[in-house]
């Protein structure tokens, strides 16, 4: 007589706990992750951000890591990396300095009234009366205000890097001659004669600084009165911080072979005055 097996049932009433466990070491991971995360230092990103964006060719960063692999920063470099880039909150005081420079010169030249000088988002902005520089319908600099642009200039070196926009404007007053057919180019060219004289006096390096002509289209105050004419008829000088000069040319940047662009080129995108 065969004698049968007796069947062993398991018992996987406990099964469940593996499943269980494995959640609970998941969910554990997690909030490690998230605490982590949670624990970011700000500045930090900000580097990392920084160095991406210089990794991929945009606008010099202000430095960033640690080089020779040190301190606690999110990238580590060896210790023949290249020296880190002056940090934004350096550049804001360069600029800071050249605006407080340049107000000096302002009272030492008795200019205050016709040359201005302010910190905006995009950076320094020294502006220049017309009276000062030129002879109405005229863009030859006057002999008198030379010396003031050389002396501004001079301050301008202070940064070192930053892109240098000279700006000309005009009021909507029409001109037509056989110099200037319009506004367009008498405003040219009184900013490209400004860069002339800050790159050939000043020693501005010719590679980060450009000239535009804007004519009578960007004014500051509405072309209604003899006096707002006035403050519309001007030259502006603007040192960009690093974020707003992506576009224009840089000692960084291999010089542009495009036409119109680089030291000296005149950009004129519209306008009409004297």
């Amino acid at each position: 007589m065969v004698k049968e097996k007796t069947k062993v049932v398991k018992d996987s009433t406990e099964r469940w706990l593996l499943t269980y466990s494995d959640l609970m070491n998941l969910l554990l991971i997690l909030f490690i992750i998230l605490y982590a995360m949670s624990q970011t230092d700000a500045a930090k990103f900000d580097k990392l951000a920084a160095s991406l964006r210089e990794a991929f060719g945009e606008n010099p960063p202000a430095s960033i890591m640690t080089p020779g692999g040190g301190g606690n920063s999110l990238l580590q470099f060896d210790s023949t990396a290249p020296a880190p880039v002056v940090p934004s909150r350096l550049e804001e005081q360069q600029m800071q300095a050249v605006k407080e420079t340049v107000s000096k010169l302002i009272e030492q030249e008795n200019l205050k009234g016709e040359v201005e000088v302010a910190m905006q988002e995009r950076g320094v902005e020294i502006s220049i009366k017309e009276r000062v520089l030129f002879k109405s319908g005229s863009a030859e600099i006057e002999e008198a205000a030379k010396q003031t642009i050389e002396g501004i200039g001079k301050v301008l070196l202070a940064v070192p890097g930053n892109h240098i926009r000279v700006e000309g404007h005009t009021d909507n007053d029409p001109i037509n001659t056989v110099q200037f057919p319009s506004n367009w180019e008498l405003s040219s060219a009184r900013a490209t004669n400004v860069l002339r004289l800050l790159v050939e006096k000043s020693g501005i390096n010719p590679k980060i600084i450009s000239a535009v002509g804007y004519g009578e289209f960007t004014p500051k105050v509405p072309n209604t009165t003899p006096e707002n004419k006035a403050a519309n008829r001007r030259v502006d000088i603007v040192i960009l911080k690093s974020i707003y000069d992506k576009s224009e040319a840089s000692s960084e940047k291999e010089p542009s072979t495009e036409p119109g662009t680089g030291a000296g080129a005149s950009q004129t995108p519209a306008g009409k005055s004297q």
